[in-house]
């Protein structure tokens, strides 16, 4: 834990409004809707009756993991390639990822026929490399972190006069994420909140600009590890804030957030939940016992948010965002042996 923010539920009183030239107005989240929906089936949306007698809550689980990449990320992947092939056709593309985004990109450009340039740290797990690869990216591991993954990625860009694509500061990848929410709301249109994870705010972002242009009036929670909360620290002092990276959720490991991300959110934003590490491996365990689910570190943060703090997730009709499930064999295991009874609400 580190000594600047601690575990529990962070409140900021959201600026409202979200004007901007590189915000995702209402016609861009139909394109990206639309895109998306001629690429890829929705993902399923599931009621737990397990995860909602423990917590007193009607919950709803969206299930990302289930896509073709095994995460959320082929939808806003799907969206900025497309948009990217009109801008500057014939170009590679290139991105940095620590596995989940790369994939998703590199799925989107074997959709378009273009070339794919990941740039992953060292971290990175070998199979989210390998699956990468077999997607058709070039993928080259560089840097300790994705901070200096995202350096290398940038070089590349330019050395190949290629488009670099960066996970929090695309609109398109924004609109694409937003798909998430879109569909959630059309599978259960009264939900009353839905929880999402943090790593670079993309996701999160998203999420509240579809709820914003829908008929909704749900509340979006973030959430985000205290071994990476780059993104909580900066939305609280409403400007971008780096913060030392040190979670095993490869979808959480972001040092900060992107400038478009933190716009949205501080606008949007008025609640994140912190969990710690050891939160996010003992629901990846407690969701493959109780819920037969693969959950990975990311995706496990809001099932910890609402085991863990269920009066911060206001209402009773409630959507998780489960956004992957890429968890290695030896992660399982550990989680396995971490998995704990879940304290009910009191």
């Amino acid at each position: 834990m580190t000594d600047s923010v601690r575990a529990g539920v962070h409140r900021r009183r959201p600026e409202g409004g979200v004007s901007g030239h590189l915000v995702p107005d209402a016609d861009e989240l139909a394109g990206a809707r639309a895109i998306v929906a001629a690429a890829h089936p929705p993902t399923p949306m599931i009621h737990s009756s397990r995860l909602s007698d423990v917590v007193g809550k009607d919950v709803h689980l969206k299930l990302e993991g289930t896509s073709a990449v095994r995460s959320f990320k082929y939808r806003g992947a799907l969206v900025a390639v497309a948009r990217a092939v009109e801008q500057s056709p014939g170009s590679p593309i290139v991105t940095a990822s620590t596995g989940n985004h790369g994939q998703g990109i590199a799925f989107a450009g074997r959709r378009h026929g273009v070339d794919v340039v990941v740039c992953s740290p060292t971290t990175t797990l070998p199979e989210k490399l390998e699956a990468m690869r077999s997607l058709g990216a070039t993928v080259v591991v560089s840097g300790q972190t994705l901070t200096e993954a995202e350096d290398r990625a940038r070089e590349i860009a330019a050395e190949r006069d290629g488009l670099y694509i960066e996970d929090g500061e695309s609109p398109h990848l924004m609109a694409g994420a937003a798909t998430v929410v879109f569909e959630m709301l059309e599978q259960e249109p009264d939900l009353e909140t839905i929880v999402v994870p943090i790593g670079g705010g993309n996701l999160v972002a998203a999420s509240l600009l579809a709820v914003s242009t829908s008929n909704s009036s749900a509340t979006v929670v973030g959430v985000q590890s205290v071994e990476a909360p780059g993104a909580t620290l900066s939305w609280l002092a409403g400007e971008i804030v780096r913060h030392s990276c040190r979670t095993f959720a490869g979808g959480l490991a972001t040092e900060r957030p992107g400038e478009l991300s933190l716009s949205v959110m501080r606008r949007l934003l008025g609640t994140i939940v912190l969990v710690t590490d050891d939160d996010l491996r003992a629901e990846s365990g407690w969701a493959f016992r109780n819920l037969g689910l693969v959950v990975e570190g990311a995706a496990a943060a809001p099932l910890a948010a609402i085991q863990l703090n269920p009066d911060a997730i206001e209402g009773n009709r409630v959507g998780l965002v489960v956004s992957g499930s890429w968890l290695a064999a030896d992660q399982l295991t550990e989680a396995l042996s971490e998995a704990r009874h879940p304290r009910r609400p009191s």
